[in-house]
């Protein structure tokens, strides 16, 4: 399961983010014979907006969908750089998404770039919001 976890701090580096998720997850109970707890990946997607203003969101891919709902519960009273990590599912949106809202009250911005924040260096992937969606 993929989990946003919205504005973090502009200080949160991707090793901390990734630290401070892996500790989480291992203190999650373990039944044997089923599928442990995995951080399969972890960026930073930061948006800048046409004014040079900068939000920093994580994003976690965790397996199984057991652990990643417990991380999202777990984790509601942990910070990072004194600001709270607000965990929930991420939904990609594609061709087939539909809204369940009317097209006026969609507050995507066109102007906004992405770009993400992975081990390697930073690349812009993808312009617009039209892949994420922040409940």
């Amino acid at each position: 399961m993929n989990i946003f976890l919205s504005r973090l701090s502009n200080s949160t580096t991707l090793s901390e983010l990734e630290k401070t998720a892996r500790s989480l997850l291992a203190k999650k109970i373990h039944i044997p014979f089923t599928e442990p707890p995995t951080l399969h990946s972890c960026k930073i997607m930061k948006i800048k907006d046409a004014h040079n203003g900068v939000e920093l969101h994580g994003l976690l891919h965790i397996k199984p969908d057991s652990a990643a709902k417990w991380f999202i519960k777990s984790c509601r009273s942990i910070e990072i750089h004194n600001k709270p990590l607000r965990p929930h599912q991420y939904i990609t949106r594609n061709s087939r998404w539909q809204p369940n809202y009317h097209s006026e009250a969609d507050h995507r911005r066109t102007s906004l770039t992405i770009s993400y924040i992975t081990k390697n260096s930073p690349q812009i992937m993808i312009e617009g919001l039209d892949n994420s969606r922040g409940d």
